[in-house]
């Protein structure tokens, strides 16, 4: 997969609704997962990362990384975790909605 092919911006927004609010697998799961990617890109890649996270709500940038090491680490987390939110998806999938968009 080349440089071009990788995710470089992520948002998530909303609760997924699939049970209430406090026990929601499906939105803990996807949480869990985005905020421990952001955790490793700040604290394992040592990225400075601009970010917001607030209630439903999460979003970051990924700077070009020119560290070859660095680039690797952080490709790694990042791939993990779209790994993760595309099985939560598919298992979950009228819950949750996976948009990728690509620049053309």
């Amino acid at each position: 997969m080349s440089a071009d092919d990788k995710v470089k911006e992520l948002k998530v927004t909303g609760h997924a609704d699939y049970s209430e609010y406090g026990s929601d697998i499906v939105c803990s799961a996807v949480s869990a997962l985005t905020q421990t990617a952001l955790l490793g890109l700040l604290n394992v890649a040592q990225l400075d990362i601009e970010y917001s996270i607030n209630e439903g709500f999460l979003s970051f940038s990924i700077p070009q990384i020119e560290d070859r090491d660095v680039r690797l680490k952080a490709w790694a987390i990042i791939d993990t975790m779209v790994l993760g939110l595309n099985n939560i998806a598919e298992n979950y999938s009228p819950y949750i909605e996976l948009v990728v968009k690509r620049e053309v």
